[in-house]
């Protein structure tokens, strides 16, 4: 019976997933959103897999909501709340380990969903492919991102926070769901994200603010401040000094030294400068770095991402403050969020396992950047194009 009501779930849940596929395939005008579901739910299913000769934090996830007496006692921030929200799903309504495993891959697609309304066509192509469908291809993208887990709800929430910037009189309530989301599943991204929109709006030309500016700034402030009890938590210290701070990091270092073997993902940076260790944190394990298979395989995807960062660094002939300012607020809000949650994951940094996964808080963002900077640069050239054909059939 148990297996009935699983299979039941499971096409529910691919439903929904393929009637979503469908519309932003029309909207799209391409087939491509379906191949990219299909390859989301196979990585949700071979994360399944892979969960079960591992130690993965799913397994936990799962275990702990199956042992929950009272659902609204687990609830809570970070590990608390993906354990919330599963002892739901498990206890309530019934749903299988691979149910789970599926629904959270859905959340996780509901990103790349987002993702593609704010992906303009760059007109820039690699390997004869549109640069954008390649992004969305890149296999570790869909694995960190498939699986029962905050990734996944991660990679949603901020899809959709983004997105609802760019819109936010008509999607005041995607606002408010993502905020609550970002908030309860990584508080100090929520931190990082205020921190963003001050100082978007604190750069600002003031002779062009506007009241809603200075009340989104006053709140995001307030936010800010309320949220350094988060950010103490998170860091496991008594007091936001510097001292306790560089203490934390140094304990990250060392507990991830303690963890290396011949196989670990483990890379010590913790005397390297902070470039490097930035560096490190979205390009690393290149072919040197590899240890086995999946890290090589890892090194394919990481040499394609710093191939396209290159690429695009050449494109803006390395002005990144003149490209800054070109941006729009919400686009200068997203660069400024990938500048410092990059600073401050690529500072705590111990793992490259552990960057591996939370790489993609950042990664997809950059990528949409760097896109839409080849947007802009196609938009201006479609721009003169017209012009000099009118102006050839005006002395015509």
């Amino acid at each position: 019976m148990n297996d009935v009501i699983s299979f039941v779930y499971i096409i529910i849940i691919f439903g929904i997933g393929l009637l979503i596929t469908s519309n932003i395939s029309k909207k799209r005008k391409s087939s491509f959103p379906f191949l990219l579901f299909f390859e989301h739910m196979f990585f949700s299913y071979v994360y399944f897999k892979y969960a079960q000769t591992t130690s993965a934090d799913a397994n936990m996830y799962f275990f702990q909501a199956t042992i929950q007496t009272d659902w609204l006692d687990s609830f809570g921030t970070s590990t608390d709340f993906i354990i919330f929200i599963t002892t739901f799903f498990v206890k309530y309504l019934q749903m299988s380990k691979l149910a789970v495993f599926f629904l959270f891959g859905l959340f996780g697609y509901l990103g790349f969903v987002y993702f593609i309304k704010m992906l303009p066509f760059a007109g820039k192509k690699m390997f004869g492919l549109e640069l954008s469908f390649l992004i969305l291809l890149l296999p570790e993208f869909h694995f960190w991102t498939a699986a029962l887990g905050k990734d996944s709800l991660m990679f949603m929430s901020l899809a959709f926070f983004f997105y609802s910037l760019q819109n936010l009189k008509s999607s005041v309530f995607l606002f408010l769901l993502s905020s609550l989301l970002i908030i309860l599943i990584r508080p100090h991204m929520a931190f990082i994200i205020v921190t963003s929109i001050v100082i978007a709006l604190f750069i600002k030309n003031p002779l062009k603010y506007k009241a809603k500016h200075i009340f989104i700034g006053f709140i995001a402030l307030g936010i800010a401040i309320a949220s350094v009890p988060y950010i103490i938590d998170f860091l496991n210290i008594d007091q936001l000094k510097m001292n306790d701070i560089n203490e934390r990091l140094e304990y990250y270092n060392d507990y991830g030294a303690s963890r290396s073997d011949g196989s670990s993902s483990y890379i010590d940076v913790s005397n390297a400068i902070l470039p490097i260790k930035m560096f490190a944190y979205l390009f690393m394990p290149l072919f040197f770095d590899a240890h086995s298979i999946l890290q090589f395989i890892a090194s394919l995807e990481n040499l394609f991402i710093l191939v396209i960062f290159i690429k695009w660094l050449k494109s803006i002939n390395f002005k990144i403050l003149k490209w800054y300012k070109v941006l729009s607020q919400n686009k200068k809000i997203m660069a400024i969020y990938v500048l410092i949650a990059w600073i401050l994951l690529a500072a705590s940094m111990y793992n490259l396992g552990l960057a591996s996964r939370q790489k993609y808080m950042i990664l997809p963002f950059i990528f949409l950047l760097i896109t839409e900077s080849y947007y802009r640069k196609l938009q201006i050239k479609m721009y003169y194009t017209n012009k000099a054909r009118l102006k050839k059939s005006h002395f015509r």
